[in-house]
């Protein structure tokens, strides 16, 4: 088997909780060759609205929220980036970053079908366009998650029928380590997404859990190849995101020591077919605002 190293990146310039590097289309461009030869092959648009951010001119979302004006078509960039430089893209809907935390996932359904419609006219006739992301991210089956991603998939499946990637948290960090609730088990963690999976099944593609949510790394091991397990049971195509940021520090977010990036790689070698990473330009990139980025790219490329 064939030693897997990071193939995709997600792609977040809709920031939330990182700063924005204020890149221009020479920036994006010097990026995405720097991405090609390091071995990337896909990008992920984490999300192209959140909140009252887009990052293309919708007509959709401002009759639900009043928006931001749009400076930079980012969806158009990066689509012409991911054709020069051969790379599929997978598209990433919007989070209102409201409506479903509300519990009116119903509202936030409308919204996408919407939203999806107008990004398949406006952009589906690319050929880097070759796949969605649901953004909508929970570690279990909280806020009607199953119902969000299962309509949004079978919508997405009937305007395009391209393949689906979801990418979602090990349930162990934040709230769900206080009490009541306290670090979930492996066991209720396999019981949880056996549900979810098998609601899945037939609508999403790929699943690449986010590993830097796991309490303990020591235990990623265990909580990868369990769930290989139930993924390969209802035919979803388990990815890992290995993150190259650092969620163990004080500050939001540095990039991650290089040693524990190696060790996130090697441990999920024989349970994913993909390794993708939040995120290259940020935290693993020679481009980086970020100092350390530089040399964590530098170990990475030497590893």
């Amino acid at each position: 088997m064939a030693f897997k190293r990071i193939t995709g990146t997600f792609l977040d310039e809709i920031t939330y909780d990182i700063p924005s590097s204020n890149w221009g289309e020479e920036e994006w461009d010097r990026e995405f060759k720097i991405m090609k030869e390091a071995g990337i092959d896909t990008v992920i648009i984490i999300r192209s609205g959140l909140k009252d951010k887009l990052i293309f001119p919708s007509e959709v979302i401002p009759k639900y929220i009043k928006t931001f004006p749009v400076y930079q078509n980012l969806g158009e960039l990066f689509l012409k980036l991911a054709e020069k430089y051969g790379m599929r893209l997978f598209w990433g809907l919007y989070d209102s970053g409201y409506y479903w935390y509300k519990n009116e996932w119903k509202k936030e359904v409308e919204i996408n079908i919407a939203f999806s419609d107008e990004v398949w006219e406006k952009f589906g006739k690319s050929p880097a366009f070759t796949g969605w992301y649901l953004p909508h991210e929970t570690g279990d089956t909280a806020f009607r998650i199953i119902d969000i991603n299962t309509h949004l998939a079978e919508h997405l499946k009937k305007i395009s029928n391209l393949p689906i990637l979801t990418s979602p948290c090990f349930p162990m960090v934040g709230d769900y380590t206080k009490p009541p609730y306290g670090p979930r088990t492996l066991d209720l963690h396999i019981r949880q997404w056996e549900e979810i999976f098998e609601n899945y099944q037939g609508l999403v593609d790929f699943c690449a859990f986010q590993d830097g949510t796991i309490m303990n790394l020591l235990e990623l091991e265990d909580y990868v190849r369990e769930t290989s397990k139930i993924a390969k049971k209802y035919g979803i195509t388990l990815w890992s995101n290995v993150e190259t940021f650092d969620r163990d520090m004080p500050i939001k977010f540095p990039p991650i020591d290089w040693r524990k990036l190696v060790y996130k790689i090697e441990v999920v070698q024989p349970y994913v077919e993909k390794l993708i990473t939040f995120e290259f330009p940020h935290f693993l990139s020679p481009n980086s605002i970020w100092p350390s980025a530089r040399n964590l790219y530098k170990r990475y490329m030497e590893f």
